[in-house]
């Protein structure tokens, strides 16, 4: 993936690779001892996504493993059963 400045992400449109519109990206989290992504914070009118539900704030909060690229706008894609057996899972 290519390299990219945090601050472009922010407000950045998120769809899937089955072409839903998903809602924007409102935030990452990393782990600040190897720079790798963990999280993807997202705004949806949707209620769930990929059966994740809301958190308290009232995001939905993804595994970053979900994304696929990023232009113009942030491609993520469904989890596999695979993903979610091996327990690709987030916490809230």
């Amino acid at each position: 993936m290519r390299m990219v400045l945090a601050n472009q992400l922010s407000n950045v449109r998120v769809v899937s690779t089955d072409g839903r519109e998903i809602g924007t990206l409102q935030n990452i989290t990393l782990d600040t001892a190897t720079g790798e992504l963990q999280t993807i914070v997202i705004d949806s009118d949707l209620p769930e996504i990929f059966n994740v539900e809301r958190d308290p704030d009232g995001y939905i909060r993804l595994p970053a493993t979900l994304i696929e690229s990023m232009r113009d706008h942030l491609t993520i894609q469904p989890p596999t059963k695979q993903s979610a057996a091996s327990g690709d899972t987030v916490d809230s």
